[in-house]
């Protein structure tokens, strides 16, 4: 059964990945570029070397090793951040999602308000959440305002109020989805 505080660390974890992957990509480019300069630089440099009477230290094998662990992380690296997206998708889409809301809302200008319990707030969530959809954050669906902090839904009637919430997020789960295919 998944919860948003999963989702939450999932989130997370997925954009820790990400930003790792960046990394590893932009130092994957610096290999390459220097495996790319180094036979045009090599005859200067050994030629250089001999004539001071200094060993030539021929960086290429050092360079291929590390352009391939470096290809072998940012592989492990995509395949985990591929992996976690669509466990994230297919634990946000599940019937058995939990969303940890205060049962009790407040009432102000109109609306009803909702918090999440124990004032959490998910901004990994939202944030990621927002990306899948194409959306920016706070998400606004069928008169529902979603965020990271609260649920606010464009009516007075409590009732009312529960069957948008849950028609948003039946809006939402039907659009990941079809994200997911």
């Amino acid at each position: 059964m998944a919860d948003f505080a999963y989702l939450d660390d999932l989130a997370r974890q997925i954009k820790t990945n990400r930003n790792n992957l960046a990394q590893t990509e932009e130092e994957l480019k610096i290999i390459n570029m220097k495996l790319h300069e180094l036979p045009l630089k090599r005859p200067t440099e050994s030629t250089f070397a001999k004539m001071i009477g200094t060993p030539y230290d021929d960086q290429q094998a050092t360079l291929e090793k590390s352009k391939a662990s470096l290809e072998s992380k940012r592989d492990e690296l995509a395949n985990t951040v591929r992996s976690d997206t669509a466990k994230f998708i297919t634990e946000m889409t599940s019937p058995d999602l939990v969303i940890p809301l205060d049962p009790k809302p407040t009432f102000k200008d109109g609306n009803v308000q909702y918090q999440y319990r124990d004032s959490i707030k998910f901004h990994n969530l939202f944030e990621f959440l927002s990306e899948l959809l194409g959306l920016s954050a706070p998400l606004v669906v069928k008169d529902v305002l979603l965020s990271s902090s609260e649920i606010i839904v464009k009516v007075s009637n409590e009732y009312e109020a529960k069957q948008k919430f849950i028609s948003s997020m039946s809006e939402i789960q039907k659009t990941l989805t079809i994200k997911k295919k």
